[in-house]
């Protein structure tokens, strides 16, 4: 019996031998779709036998068994058919010469599609936007995220957060800014709301978190630094009633996706010096927007597990070698290894694995393979790894009870912002943007 994983390889393999030079087919899209079947559009050639048709029919039914549905010939259509064709031709992959695949999907859409250019480039009124990814929850992803957020508004800066975890929110119940005041509305409620209003109250999806320096008065000082919380929704009644009905593929008419709107209506309002996305782990749809190339930085939390280094692997894939082959720079992106054991032999042995499994994943799945020209810095390129400051070298957290029960970030506060190793990944955030700590 053939299986699904098999079958997209074998339909391959028959057209390659009948597509080109000499053979009945000009070229050939595998059209897979969201039920599993799998058809082939075929434009084939004049010299081509009136029987190929059926006979590639047969032969195709014969090895994909159930998983087959049909075959479309392109010759002779009409004009309207024939767009919708060649648009299909464009838009699918190349797997064999002359011959591609068009994927249809129910679900991961942006894991998917081709990848994406940041929400903007960096400038003085365009800050960093940094996601915060983990591919296995429980990492200490948002912790990371918080102590870089506060190291900053110690400085005077203002951060935005923005919660991309709808399934399990974390960083909205973190940094709350207390019981009386935490509004009921976040990121899911703008998403469904804001294709629906052409002007929102910015203010109702966000809470002011903390401010530095606190005036003992009460209320802001001029040159404080702030961080400024999008939370994903308040967990109640109505919060999954919400999130059933959210969509994060764009509508046809929408001239801008609904959370680059998001992050833009926070710029234009807040004037932050930094946005901190905090993703959901593992393959979500919000995390593969965000991983899309849509950041500036994506910093990569992970564990010396083997299943923290499968799923880390696609998505430094996503972030390198498949912006790469596409001739597209890869994303910026920091590795930071988490949860590390706080006995010195342990952490050597925990730090030396963590830091071999990183230069090879990284090496095949990450860099580029070295230019000619010594002069090109287009990429990442192999050669770069010996960098103490390259992606794959990894910055260390290490497991601390202190911060294993978190009840309010103002108990912590301090741990997080003067930590060596949370002061250590500040510093190689903030230097990929010409900033050091203060």
């Amino acid at each position: 019996m053939i299986h699904f994983r098999e079958v997209r390889t074998a339909a391959v393999e028959m057209l390659r031998t009948r597509v080109g030079e000499g053979q009945p087919i000009e070229r050939a899209v595998i059209i897979d779709d969201i039920f599993g079947k799998v058809r082939i559009l075929a434009w084939l050639k004049p010299s081509s036998s009136p029987e190929f048709a059926d006979d590639l029919r047969a032969l195709m039914e014969n090895e994909l068994g159930v998983y087959w549905a049909d075959l479309w010939v392109a010759n002779g259509a009409n004009d309207a058919d024939n767009k919708v064709y060649e648009e299909l031709w464009r838009a699918s992959d190349e797997r064999a010469p002359s011959v591609r695949i068009a994927e249809r999907i129910r679900s991961r859409g942006f894991w998917m599609v081709p990848p994406s250019e940041p929400a903007w480039q960096v400038k003085e009124d365009h800050p960093p936007v940094i996601a915060f990814y983990s591919f296995k929850g429980g990492v200490g992803r948002t912790t990371a995220l918080a102590s870089f957020a506060i190291q900053r508004a110690r400085t005077g800066e203002t951060v935005v957060i923005v919660d991309l975890d709808l399934d399990a929110p974390g960083v909205g119940t973190l940094l709350h800014p207390g019981a009386d005041t935490t509004p009921h509305l976040g990121v899911v409620d703008y998403l469904i709301e804001s294709p629906l209003h052409p002007e929102m109250t910015l203010s109702d999806y966000y809470h002011l978190c903390l401010e530095y320096p606190t005036s003992p008065l009460g209320g802001s000082i001029a040159g404080a630094g702030q961080i400024f919380v999008f939370p994903a929704g308040t967990l109640d009644s109505e919060y999954l009633s919400i999130l059933s009905r959210l969509d994060l593929e764009p509508r046809p008419d929408e001239p801008k996706h609904p959370l680059l709107r998001l992050l833009s209506d926070a710029r234009t309002e807040l004037r932050p010096d930094w946005i901190l996305i905090d993703c959901r782990a593992g393959l979500s749809e919000s995390s593969g927007f965000a991983l899309s190339g849509l950041a500036n930085l994506t910093v990569l939390l992970g564990t010396t597990s083997t299943q923290s280094w499968t799923g880390l692997r696609l998505v430094v894939e996503r972030l390198g070698a498949e912006r790469v082959s596409r001739g597209l720079p890869q994303v910026e992106c920091l590795l930071v290894q988490t949860m590390t054991p706080e006995n010195p032999q342990t952490a050597d042995m925990a730090e030396s694995d963590f830091r071999a499994d990183a230069e090879d994943v990284f090496k095949e799945a990450y860099y580029a393979e070295d230019p000619d020209d010594e002069d090109d810095d287009k990429f990442w390129y192999v050669r770069d790894m010996e960098s103490e400051d390259s992606p794959h070298q990894p910055s260390v957290l290490y497991y601390s009870q202190r911060l294993a029960f978190i009840r309010s970030i103002e108990d912590v506060a301090d741990t997080l912002a003067e930590d060596p190793g949370f002061s250590e990944l500040a510093r190689r955030i903030a230097s990929r943007f010409g900033k050091e700590p203060e």
